[in-house]
């Protein structure tokens, strides 16, 4: 899938990059996604569900979803195959359910940065996340992953930024089945690119690459 999202309608003038249409592009990756990992009765859970969209979506397609996030969240939609709770990911209960399918949508580089979405602070909270996760997945289960690419940075209290040495640690024990990258050009639009040019980005506060994954547990 190739996806340009239009920053701006002026294409000649040159902008400063920012995050504008980031969004746009993470949940059409994760939607487009839906029905080809999503069956009936299919147990689903949405980290960081935020509006809800993407868990309304796996929803009406059948799947049994348990949409959690730090912060109280209003459902778009009253489905009984979808639920709500306000928790925190570690606190979950290994043993309560495995599930079929885990959507990750730019969740996991919040996770341990004190200071924003009443999340508590932990220096590798994504690591810890990404493997409590794992264990809350069924062999063979599938992620859905979007998360902030270029060069290695924390900017707290906003997000951290993966690259060549945090990514291969937070993808330990994934298989990555597919992946896509993005990055801004001089015009301030959303290009594909490879891994290695969204790697060599220079993220800051307002600005990283993109990246999307599906990622699976090994059998």
């Amino acid at each position: 899938m190739v996806c340009v999202i239009m920053a701006e309608k002026d294409q000649s003038r040159t902008e400063t990059p920012d995050l504008s249409g980031d969004r746009d592009l993470e949940w059409t990756y994760v939607a487009a996604r839906l029905g080809r990992y999503v069956r009936k009765d299919s147990r689903v859970l949405d980290f960081g569900c935020g509006s809800g969209v993407l868990a309304a979506g796996a929803a009406s397609l059948g799947a049994r979803v348990l949409a959690i996030d730090l912060m109280p969240r209003d459902m778009p939609c009253l489905d009984p195959r979808l639920k709500f709770r306000r928790a925190d990911l570690m606190m979950l209960n290994d043993a309560e359910v495995r599930f079929d399918l885990v959507l990750n949508c730019s969740t996991i580089e919040h996770v341990g940065l004190s200071g924003r979405y009443d999340t508590v602070e932990a220096p590798d909270g994504d690591l810890e996340a990404m493997a409590k996760l794992r264990r809350l997945m069924k062999p063979d289960g599938h992620m859905l992953l979007t998360l902030p690419v270029g060069h290695d940075a924390v900017v707290r209290p906003l997000h951290r930024i993966y690259g060549a040495k945090r990514l291969p640690r937070l993808l330990e024990g994934y298989e990555v089945v597919e992946s896509s990258f993005w990055r801004k050009d001089a015009r301030n639009v959303w290009i594909p690119c490879t891994r290695d040019e969204a790697v060599a980005e220079e993220g800051h506060e307002r600005y990283y690459a993109l990246g999307a994954m599906v990622l699976r547990v090994p059998r």
